[in-house]
């Protein structure tokens, strides 16, 4: 794996434990997490960069998220995990867009 994927995966990771514990609570959560999404895409270059980092950036946000935030009962996990699978995989179109609107932003101020 690459350093600009490396870098997306860190910071989805990161930002989701963040989301949960100390930033902003409901709305707020997708305002920042758009603005480190398209923070990322100002240093990421190639169309193909823009896709995988995108979408790793968002699935790593969202299940790091959802899963930093679990506060159920143990035998309800399973559910939990194929539930955030789902959702995560949306999360993945939230990161692509976010990065890629980063991209487009670096070229048009270049």
């Amino acid at each position: 794996m690459n350093r600009q994927r490396l870098i997306a995966v860190a910071l989805g990771i990161i930002s989701g434990i963040l989301s949960t514990h100390v930033v902003l609570i409901g709305w707020g959560n997708l305002i920042f997490w758009a603005l480190v999404g398209i923070a990322l895409g100002l240093f990421v270059t190639g169309k193909r960069e823009v896709l995988w980092s995108g979408a790793l950036f968002g699935f790593f946000l969202s299940i790091s998220f959802l899963l930093s935030g679990f506060q159920g009962a143990p035998d309800k996990f399973f559910v939990f995990i194929l539930f955030s699978l789902g959702l995560s995989i949306v999360g993945m179109g939230g990161g692509i867009i976010s990065v890629f609107i980063g991209s487009w932003l670096r070229k048009k101020y270049k």
